[in-house]
């Protein structure tokens, strides 16, 4: 069976997600939710399909970008989007307390980019503990089967809404929600480095990730070689990226005794 992210009940899905995101909320006891708004796809999405089930006021989204990484134009689509929801938003630069970290820490890029995302994760966890909310996280399916995101970082969060849902799906969501052109065509990147491009970085587009994606997901018994006959793919990168990135996917595992 082919992949065809078209070939799906997208009213339905947007309907099941809005009810699980109020459901969550309700169940929970919290008063609402707190996302990072980045200004990209996902982000953008989880907190339209929030919307859609959450008074106004229940929601809030903070930017937190950083100076010379974080291209401005992310920042104020992040601010335009929050505003089209009519939600409220704090926008909070890192860069001191990154500074803070570096003082007593050698630098090296990937370590550095793995340590922003961690630092916006305790600032959404800090906001869910003084105001009783629900951290979204905003990864998708894409993102997690890879392990393409950062552990204890943007991993980290109480409830994934779109995380069943594959990157094109979610950018054919973003167009159904009506979201800006700035945010649709811009490129994927989690931007924890100038100019960091997830499928630059990955080495293929999200339509062939997704469509190999699928493949394994669906048949668990095809080899390497019957993978790239059947995607047109090559796998050899997205294999290394699953088995390195697993241990992402689980819970820290205990010495039973």
């Amino acid at each position: 069976m082919a992949y065809n992210p078209n070939n799906y009940d997208y009213p339905s899905i947007i309907e099941k997600i809005s009810t699980f995101i109020f459901q969550k909320v309700n169940n929970s006891n919290s008063n609402g939710i707190i996302l990072g708004l980045s200004g990209g796809i996902d982000s953008s999405v989880c907190l339209a399909l929030a919307a859609k089930s959450l008074p106004e006021h229940n929601i809030l989204g903070l930017i937190m970008p950083v100076d010379e990484i974080t291209p401005k134009q992310d920042t104020e689509d992040a601010i335009l989007l929050a505003k089209k929801y009519n939600i409220e938003y704090r926008i909070i630069k890192i860069n001191n307390i990154n500074s803070e970290y570096m003082k007593n820490l050698a630098y090296e890029k990937i370590a550095q980019g793995n340590l922003f995302a961690r630092i916006r994760m305790n600032i959404l966890y800090y906001h869910s503990n003084l105001m009783n909310r629900l951290v979204i996280g905003t990864g998708d399916k894409s993102e997690y089967f890879l392990g393409y995101f950062t552990k204890f970082g943007d991993g980290g969060a109480d409830i994934c809404p779109i995380g069943d849902l594959y990157k094109t799906q979610v950018r054919i969501l973003g167009k159904l929600l009506n979201l800006p052109d700035a945010i649709l065509m811009k490129k994927s990147g989690p931007k924890l480095w100038k100019d960091h491009d997830a499928e630059k970085e990955i080495g293929h587009t999200y339509e062939e990730i997704d469509k190999l994606l699928f493949q394994i997901e669906k048949s668990n018994n095809l080899t390497s070689t019957e993978l790239i006959t059947t995607s047109n793919v090559k796998t050899d990168k997205i294999f290394q990226l699953i088995k390195k990135n697993k241990h992402k996917l689980s819970m820290p595992e205990s010495c039973k005794i």
